[in-house]
């Protein structure tokens, strides 16, 4: 699937993140590997969860991938669901669920500081630095852009705000309408500016689900079969901001509606079990109309 979005002119191929919660291929490893099979799209994360790993070791593993890839890694960061399967994943990495965004914050100005390529000196969470560097370093001085999840379901958050305004490139964020991404855009621009980061254009990613079946009603009950199946019950997927269920024209207007609002990228995740044929198909239907 890689290859086939890196030959039909996608920007990007995104992975997701779970150790034990859910089965998947490794984040970073996989990016790795898809790094040396693809040439041209970007490699993202949606999203990494960053406070379940070593932060020092980690920041090496996101250099390096940035740096073979030649500079196409985009790292989507989050936090976590507060569900208790999230916080048994936590304790089965040894890491405590209470402590995630705080670990998060700290992961990101580490990586940054190790990633300027000067000694470090710092001692936190799980690490103690002493003039430390690592290598390489990513392909260009500031490192892979990292957004940040704020916005989810539409809540806006002031501490997710305030976190992105600190320390985030831009964000990315999943079950929202295209109205909360004006609200999202609005209310991230000003925690920008309360920060001295001011920057209109940042970008804005939003992660939604895309089930392409010649009817609507088809492609809610294949989607909310997937979900049920994929986050262990019912999730009533086609209310809770979910867009681009159904045939051709219907998912073409429903992103457009997203572009509209000042999203910048889509991440989408394909419902269903046959993932290569819903991409061979958005390719043939969809994609043209973003060329």
């Amino acid at each position: 699937m890689a290859r086939g979005a890196d030959q039909a002119g996608f920007d990007a191929v995104w992975v997701g993140d779970s150790v034990v919660a859910k089965p998947r291929l490794e984040a970073m490893t996989t990016l790795a590997y898809l790094a040396g099979i693809t040439s041209r799209v970007r490699l993202g994360t949606a999203v990494l969860l960053p406070a379940l790993r070593q932060p020092v070791i980690l920041a090496q593993m996101i250099a390096n991938v940035d740096q073979i890839s030649q500079g196409r890694l985009v790292l989507g960061l989050g936090v976590g669901w507060n569900l208790p399967s999230a916080e048994l994943e936590w304790a089965a990495c040894g890491m405590d669920h209470r402590r995630r965004a705080r670990r998060l914050e700290e992961q990101i100005t580490l990586w940054r500081a190790l990633w300027s390529g000067e000694p470090v000196s710092l001692k936190g969470s799980g690490f103690v630095l002493s003039e430390h560097t690592v290598g390489p370093l990513p392909w260009t001085p500031e490192g892979p852009p990292i957004l940040i999840t704020a916005g989810n379901r539409g809540e806006l958050y002031p501490a997710q705000l305030d976190r992105f305004g600190r320390l985030g490139d831009g964000i990315i964020t999943t079950y929202v309408t295209p109205g909360d991404c004006i609200s999202l855009r609005r209310e991230a621009s000003a925690a920008l500016v309360a920060h001295g980061r001011a920057r209109p254009d940042f970008p804005l990613c939003v992660y939604t689900t895309v089930r392409l079946d010649d009817d609507v009603a088809t492609a809610e009950r294949n989607t909310e079969e997937f979900m049920a199946t994929y986050y262990g019950g019912s999730t009533g997927a086609h209310q809770m901001g979910l867009m681009g269920l159904g045939p051709a024209e219907v998912v073409i207007d429903a992103l457009r509606q997203y572009e509209a609002v000042g999203v910048t990228d889509i991440c989408i995740r394909f419902s269903g079990e046959d993932q290569r044929q819903q991409l061979a198909r958005f390719t043939r239907e969809v994609l043209p109309a973003f060329l």
